[in-house]
Parts: structure tokens; C-alpha cells; sequence
């Protein structure tokens, strides 16, 4: 699925130029806005409360409940926002003084609906572990995504054909899992107890609401009041957006995470919590450490090979926010708020949230007037590792995560020595991505398999993520 999706972010900047992803990156601002408002923590209330009560409740009476009122609700504030967004976007468009963009006010609506119910169904099949399901399904709207984006090129419609691009595969995939779970939502229902749910639902939508000067849309829209170029806002979409995009093995193993955190806390203890928690962020930076080391020394060169020679100048930021992003992922970017809501700390995340947005939003408005995107790349990077960091020390203050800190130093370490034959071989002869990343790769497994750094301790903890993992990394697990 992330091959595909990477393969329409490729197709869509090559087609559109520096000018006109920069006026695409504005358009987006507006539907990702509003389904944080639109949120109201139910993702989070699935993933943390359907598999505690598949064990509390084993007949599925409650959560057959619970799913039932959450999408009703869903739909109900889904509709409400759609009229808000009609009504607002004129007053939006004067204060960016883009009102030119206001012609794409019916597509965006959509574009919302889409987003909004396909990020709280793709959440209730990952909570229930159903990830062929999710990877067969994603895959297939990746796929007619990447279809119906060729087709509305080859047309010429612009902006336009690549919002409609997105909204018709999205909507296949909507239905898609509304037939799947159909009949999963009839039958015998009991109301759970919802004391701990309304305050767990509360604290998180508290903190999608505070973190809205955190997430890049809001370096977009202060880009755009500060009257920074279109060229510059693509520019900073797309060195964003990649670095973003490098994670990509760690798409879905969030919420899967959070599931498996909160079932091994209410089954066992903070440090059965710990001995998990420090299993999965070890081997998540063996995932992840590697790739962002490569592009980080291949920033220029990997930008030109696969965008073209014209985004060029995207290499600076895209190291920049490597950097950052690359800390934070390490840190626990992916684990850290879920862990914190599983052992009932919920006002500390709502806390940092509120720390990092004022300091975002500060850096911002001081780095943004001097050096454009590149002071948006800053003050968005520098928030986020804050705030992982942050949360890190509230979480050893309840459980040990010093274990995990050997195993991301090893990566570490393992990834910078791979890179080395990778840049002398470009200094000394050419500099061809595909081939820099063959001599990346094969060196870093050569040492992988030399080294065997995972357990079998490990592999028990990744079978639950995904039953092949012990048989993908046996070569690299300690006998």
C-alpha cells in the first residue's frame, strides 16, 4: 500500500509542478483541520476499550454496543461539519487571501466526508487485529487511487481530478468495510460502563484540539498569512510529506500497538507493560533508523532521482525534518500518547499537547517571517521531539524504558556504518540512487546477520503484530 500511495505522491508532483502543489498543499489544510475537530476521541475509545472488553465481556454483547453508538455518532457530527465547513470556508479563503481557491469548496466537502469515516473504520478492523483485511483493503483504494489519478491526468483536470481521485477510491474502501462488518453489528447489545470512556474521550479530543498548531497544516496556513510563495509552501508539502512517508513500515503498528499495550496492562502489570512496550520500539527503530539515515546523506540526490531535477531544492529541508522526525520516531513517536492513555495518564498528554502547540506556534511566528519554510520545518520539528521527549519521562517515572535505549543505539550505530561504503563508492565513482541503495541495504544486512541483534523474546512479542515476523528475521535472532 505505502509503495503504491508513494507512487501517487510521485504522479501528482511531477504533474502539478512546484506552483501548483503549493496551492494543493493549501487546499488540504481545510479537510485535515476539520476532522481533527471532527474526531471527539473515538478512534482512541476503540483501540483502547473494544479489546478490553472482548475480554471482560467475551459474548462481544458491549462492544457490539459501543461500535454501534460510535458510528452513529460519527456520522451524525460528520454531517454537521460538512454544513459548518459550506458556511466557513468563504470567511477562510479572506483571512489566507487565497479566495480564488474558494472554487474548490464542493470537493473539499467531500474530500472531509471520506477522510473522516475511512479513519474510524480502517480503525475498528486494526483494533481487531483483522490486518489482512486492512492491508488487502488499502491496497486496493492505493490502487484505484493511482488508476483514476492517471486517468484525470491524461484528462487535464488538475487539482480538481486529484481530490476526485482520492474521494472515489476512499469510497469504494468505505463500503468495503461497511459490508464486512455488517453483520458483526447485528445481534444482542448490553451498554458497558461508560464512566472512564466520556473522560478517556474528552482528554483526546482536548488534545486533537490543542494540537492543532502542532500537525504541518498549521505551518501552511501561518506560510500563507506571512505571504510565503506558492514554490516555497510545495516545497515544504513535499519535504513533509516524505519525510513522513519514510516510516512507512510503521503504518498500522500504532493502533495494533495500542491494542496489544492496553490487553497487556489489564491483563498483567506495568511491567509486563514495560517488558512489550520495550520489545516492539526496539525492533520499530530497526524498521525505521536505516532508512532515514540513507536518505538523510541522499537527500539531494533521492529528491532529484524521484520528483525531478526541479524539486531539487527540497534536499535541505527534507534533511532538516529528518533529523527531527527521525529523533522523535526513535523516542517513540508512535507509542508514546497511546502508552500514556493505557496507564491512565491522560491529563499529561493534553498537558504536553498544550506545550508543544504554544511552542510551535511561537517558533513559528518567529522563524516563518525570516526564513520562510525553512523556519516552518524548525519550529514544527523542534515541538515534536519536545514533546516525545517529554512524555518519555513521564511514562520511566511508571515503568522502565531504559532496556530499548541499547537496541536504538546498536541500530544506530549499525546504520551509520552501512552508509559508509555507500558514500565512498559515490564520491569515488557515481552518484546513482538505485545503487546506492543496494550497496546501503546488502551492507547493512551483511552486518545484521553478523550481529543477530533480536531475541526470541522478540519474535514472541512480533508474532502478535504479524504471525510471519519470526520467520522474516530468523537469519538476524540470536540462537
Amino acid at each position: 500500500m505505502q509503495f503504491l500511495l508513494f507512487g501517487v505522491s510521485i504522479l501528482l508532483t511531477r504533474y502539478l509542478g512546484k506552483e501548483r502543489l503549493g496551492i494543493y498543499a493549501t487546499l488540504l489544510v481545510i479537510p485535515a483541520f476539520v476532522r481533527l475537530l471532527n474526531q471527539f476521541g473515538l478512534e482512541t475509545l476503540i483501540n483502547k476499550k473494544i479489546p478490553e472488553l472482548n475480554i471482560l465481556d467475551p459474548s462481544g454483547r458491549q462492544s457490539r454496543y459501543l461500535i454501534q453508538r460510535l458510528l452513529t455518532i460519527r456520522a451524525g457530527t460528520t454531517l454537521v461539519f460538512c454544513g459548518l465547513l459550506y458556511l466557513g470556508l468563504p470567511y477562510y479563503m479572506d483571512f489566507i487571501k487565497n479566495p480564488q481557491c474558494l472554487e474548490y469548496r464542493p470537493v473539499l466537502i467531500l474530500y472531509f466526508f471520506v477522510i473522516t469515516f475511512n479513519s474510524i473504520l480502517s480503525t475498528l478492523f486494526m483494533t481487531r487485529l483483522q490486518y489482512k483485511i486492512v492491508s488487502a483493503t488499502e491496497t486496493g483504494c492505493a490502487f484505484l487511487n493511482l488508476v483514476f489519478l492517471v486517468g484525470f491526468i491524461v484528462l487535464d483536470y488538475g487539482i480538481y481530478g486529484i481530490l476526485f481521485a482520492y474521494i472515489l477510491s476512499s469510497g469504494f474502501n468505505i463500503l468495503i468495510y461497511l459490508g464486512l462488518t455488517w453483520n458483526d453489528l447485528k445481534g444482542e447489545t448490553q451498554a458497558p460502563e461508560f464512566q472512564e470512556m466520556y473522560s478517556l474521550a474528552r482528554a483526546t479530543y482536548l488534545v486533537a484540539l490543542l494540537s492543532l498548531g502542532l500537525v504541518t497544516q498549521a505551518d501552511v496556513v501561518l506560510m500563507n498569512y506571512f505571504q510565503v510563495g506558492s514554490v516555497g509552501i510545495g516545497l515544504y508539502h513535499l519535504a513533509t510529506g516524505l519525510g513522513g512517508m519514510l516510516a512507512f513500515i510503521l503504518v498500522g503498528v500504532g493502533p495494533l500497538a495500542l491494542s496489544i499495550f492496553s490487553e497487556s496492562y489489564t491483563r498483567g502489570s506495568a511491567k509486563d507493560l514495560s517488558r512489550i512496550w520495550c520489545q516492539i520500539v526496539g525492533f520499530a527503530s530497526f524498521l525505521t533508523i536505516p532508512i532515514f539515515v540513507f536518505v538523510l546523506f541522499n537527500a539531494d540526490s533521492f529528491i532529484s532521482f524521484v520528483y525531478g531535477v526541479e524539486f531539487k531544492k527540497a534536499g535541505d529541508l527534507l534533511s532538516l525534518y529528518i533529523i527531527f522526525v527521525g529523533c522523535s520516531t526513535v523516542l517513540g513517536l508512535d507509542f508514546v500518547t497511546s502508552t500514556l492513555f493505557v496507564l491512565k495518564r491522560q491529563g499529561t498528554v493534553v498537558r504536553v499537547t498544550v506545550e508543544g502547540s504554544l511552542l510551535n506556534i511561537g517558533l513559528d511566528l518567529i522563524l516563518i517571517p525570516v526564513y520562510q519554510e525553512l523556519g516552518a520545518v524548525a519550529g514544527t520539528g523542534i515541538a515534536m521531539v519536545y514533546m516525545v521527549f517529554r512524555q518519555l519521562l513521564v511514562i520511566q517515572k511508571q515503568m522502565n524504558t531504559l532496556p530499548v535505549w541499547p537496541t536504538i543505539g546498536k541500530c544506530l550505530l549499525i546504520s551509520l556504518v552501512a552508509v559508509i561504503p555507500t558514500q565512498v563508492f559515490a564520491s569515488l565513482f557515481f552518484n546513482y540512487v538505485l545503487l546506492s541503495i543496494f550497496i546501503y541495504a546488502f551492507s547493512f544486512l551483511i552486518i545484521l546477520a553478523g550481529l543477530k541483534p533480536f531475541t526470541a523474546e522478540q519474535t514472541e512479542v512480533l508474532q502478535k503484530i504479524h504471525s510471519r515476523f519470526p520467520i522474516w528475521i530468523s537469519w538476524f535472532v540470536r540462537n
